[in-house]
């Protein structure tokens, strides 16, 4: 019995352990033999491409490519792993190691015939015709794909030849200097399609409407053919980097190309480089526009202030004209029509120098016209305050230095534009107020007239003799120098008060001599009346307080006379 138990456990022991080595095993031969059957596929399509074209043709790279990622999928899954790369036997090993060999030798005879045929292509474009120009680029953008597909390839085997232990320093050669050319080719072809299409474009801006199509197709064709080379240089780049070349200066051809900043600019090297190219295309620029542009912008200066002194000339003669005139017009209206003549002529020389420039006057003015009514809309408040300053301008309720009481605020205007006004209030703040408040309220001219009337008034007692005291006023309003004799002043008893008997006094006088006649008089008057013994009475109330019978408890209380 334990015989039987004996056997029965080294058959389970036999059974745990080499099953799983067994179906590993398995694993292993069938990921090989895919790996195989992969192989001689791609070499069949690299080595032996059908002579097929167009869907046909376009099926058999959708083919090649579908197995070079199905190929570096299961490579890598099988190199990648330490256990599986450990568990290969001698000959599974030898096996992996000659597709590699095999795959390296068909990836340089595809490289070798794609480069040929993209060197016959370039050889055998003879047009000019900018549609043609496009078909062949892109063309020609497809080949620079299966390029680039295949180097990576080839890179990515002699990865894969590294980690089975085989020889690459050979391989990796070769194949670095054959990037470096790549990289070279692609520079030149980056800067000559750069200079190409700067000239197009030039052009372009200068072309009739007819030829502006044609142009547009070179134009598209330059810049395909720069974006397909931008990403065949990033491509090589990254390549010869993992091969340790240094590419510095295909970074700063790229970065130059692109516009776009990678951590590339921290590279000491290539941010020298950038310099240089940067500071050498300035240098030929000044020195090839230089003088022209040296001459267009003296010529845009003398133009300007040539424009400037008629501007100004031609303000002082509108002001002069318009002073001159018997129309009579305001200040405010003479400095309007002088500041629109000195705008207008301004605006004409702005517009001279930009078509100096080389700027298209005609589309800017154009443009200006829908901006125009895109803004009015938006500043409809603005526009509000522009047609009331033109009304003020028209009607000419008040002038420049008049004092006036207009929106709410009483000063002298010392300014009005066509938006807001200017006021300087009688105790020196300068206060801008919209025209449209100004229009649409009440506006008094406080110095429109050149005489106004003092309003005062003086009250005296009950008692007092009035002829007296008219006598009095009289004398003093008179005797005052900047009170006018025409109109004469009005000096009349006008009010009963409940405290005095009201005289009107309202002499005339000059507007600018107002507040002094006010004020003297209002002193010189009080002074006589002291020294005649009038009395100025203020305001008084008799109260009178009645004794009644009241209880002990309850206050007295005080009662007015009715």
């Amino acid at each position: 019995m334990l015989r039987y138990c004996h056997q029965w456990l080294c058959l389970i022991f036999i059974t745990l352990v080499f099953i799983p080595s067994a179906n590993a095993n398995s694993e292993l031969a069938a990921q090989i033999s895919q790996l195989e059957s992969n192989h001689e596929r791609l070499t069949r399509y690299i080595k032996h491409p059908a002579k097929v074209s167009g869907e046909q043709r376009l099926l058999n790279r959708l083919r090649v490519k579908q197995i070079v990622d199905e190929q570096a999928l299961q490579m890598n899954e099988l190199l990648n792993d330490e256990d599986a790369l450990a568990a290969l036997s001698p000959e599974q090993l030898d096996t992996i190691k000659d597709i590699l060999e095999e795959q390296a030798t068909a990836s340089v005879d595809a490289l070798i015939e794609l480069d040929r045929h993209i060197s016959d292509e370039r050889a055998s474009r003879t047009t000019d015709d900018s549609n043609k120009l496009l078909d062949w680029e892109l063309q020609m953008a497809q080949l620079q794909q299966r390029l680039d597909a295949m180097l990576s390839f080839s890179m990515q085997n002699i990865t894969w030849q590294d980690q089975v232990g085989l020889p690459t320093s050979s391989d990796r050669t070769l194949f670095t200097k054959g990037l470096i050319e790549r990289a070279d080719d692609i520079s030149l072809l980056l800067v000559y399609s750069e200079q190409q299409l700067a000239e197009l474009t030039a052009e372009k801006s200068e072309a009739l409407e007819s030829e502006q199509e044609r142009l547009d197709t070179a134009i598209r064709a330059y810049k395909q053919k720069i974006d397909s080379n931008n990403s065949s240089l990033e491509l090589t780049v990254k390549l010869l980097d993992q091969l340790g070349a240094n590419t510095s200066k295909y970074k700063e051809v790229l970065i130059a190309s692109t516009g776009s900043v990678t951590e590339d600019i921290f590279n000491i090297n290539v941010v020298s480089r950038l310099l240089s190219r940067w500071s050498s295309k300035l240098w030929a620029g000044v020195l090839e526009y230089g003088p022209d542009l040296l001459f267009k912008l003296l010529l845009i200066v003398a133009i300007l202030a040539a424009f400037s002194f008629a501007a100004k000339t031609a303000r002082k003669l509108v002001l002069k004209a318009t002073s001159n005139s018997k129309l009579n017009l305001s200040a405010l209206l003479k400095d309007f029509f002088a500041s629109i003549v000195h705008k207008i002529i301004m605006l004409f020389g702005i517009l001279v120098a930009l078509g100096q420039a080389g700027i298209e006057v005609g589309p800017l003015l154009a443009g200006f016209g829908m901006a125009g009514i895109v803004i009015g809309f938006a500043l409809q408040g603005t526009l509000s305050n522009f047609a009331s300053g033109l009304m003020i301008l028209i009607y000419r309720p008040f002038d420049v230095n008049d004092m006036v009481k207009a929106g709410g605020v009483t000063g002298t205007v010392e300014k009005l534009s066509l938006v807001n006004a200017t006021i300087k209030t009688i105790d020196n703040q300068r206060i801008i107020v919209p025209n449209n408040k100004i229009w649409e309220d009440v506006i008094t001219n406080v110095t429109a007239e050149r005489v106004r009337r003092v309003d005062l008034v003086f009250g005296i007692g009950y008692k007092d003799d009035i002829a007296k005291a008219e006598q009095v006023i009289t004398s003093v309003v008179k005797a005052h120098e900047h009170v006018l004799k025409h109109p004469e002043p009005v000096i009349k008893l006008a009010n009963l008060g409940e405290s005095s008997v009201d005289f009107w006094v309202r002499p005339w006088v000059r507007t600018e001599n107002y507040w002094d006649v006010y004020w003297d008089l209002t002193r010189q008057i009080k002074l006589k009346f002291d020294e005649e013994g009038i009395n100025i009475p203020f305001p008084q109330r008799d109260v009178h307080i009645y004794h009644t019978h009241t209880s002990a408890d309850e206050p007295e209380q005080l009662s007015e006379p009715k």
